[in-house]
């Protein structure tokens, strides 16, 4: 679940044409963490997960999906 995470929050920030560091202010954690979550070497909290969401505008559950929901590729 953690690497399908780190893939998909990857492929978004990417399809947004967001640097690490641009997401990470959005996501309000550190450049270093967003690389950590999108490697699958972490499990972030509720609270970050809730972060990320928001920041591309989604559900918290869309982003525990396999792959970025259809719905939200290449938004900006």
């Amino acid at each position: 679940m953690v690497v399908a995470l780190g893939r998909v929050l990857a492929a978004l920030r990417r399809e947004r044409g967001w640097t690490v560091e641009e997401a990470a202010g959005r996501f309000a954690v550190e450049p270093a963490f967003v690389r950590r979550i999108e490697a699958g070497r972490t499990n972030p909290s509720l609270a970050v997960l809730v972060s990320l969401a928001t920041a591309f505008g989604l559900r918290t559950e869309e982003l525990l999906r396999d792959s970025p929901p259809a719905s939200h590729r290449f938004a900006k």
